[in-house]
């Protein structure tokens, strides 16, 4: 099965006019710390470590292969739709769908095989 790249901080930031790349990069890299402490914080990483000390932002990428199979659902589930205000990828605000689909994912029976 081939590594899904989910998403890549240079896509966001090779869209944007020169003057505003480092806004771009500040708010990929403010809401993606968020994002992966509350991955880490749910134990939906498959490397814990993921995100803690990046040392070039501008080369991080988000691959399936980061995620758990939980994780990876829930990524599919709120993805699409996620998308802070600048300013705003620092906070939690953020995170409610997560929250809530997470919880719905979790309070599902399990299927088993």
């Amino acid at each position: 099965m081939p590594d899904i790249l989910i998403d890549a901080c240079r896509w966001h930031v090779d869209a944007e006019a020169r003057r505003y790349k480092q806004r771009a990069l500040d708010h990929f890299r403010d809401r993606y710390k968020v994002l992966l402490d509350f991955f880490r914080s749910e134990g939906l990483l498959t490397d814990a470590s993921l995100g803690l000390e990046v040392a070039d932002w501008l080369a991080f990428e988000f691959r399936q292969s980061h995620l758990t199979e939980l994780g990876m659902v829930l990524m599919k589930l709120c993805h699409g739709t996620w998308n802070p205000p600048f300013g705003q990828g620092h906070t939690q605000r953020h995170l409610v769908k997560w929250r809530r689909e997470l919880a719905k994912l979790r309070s599902q029976p399990q299927e088993t095989a």
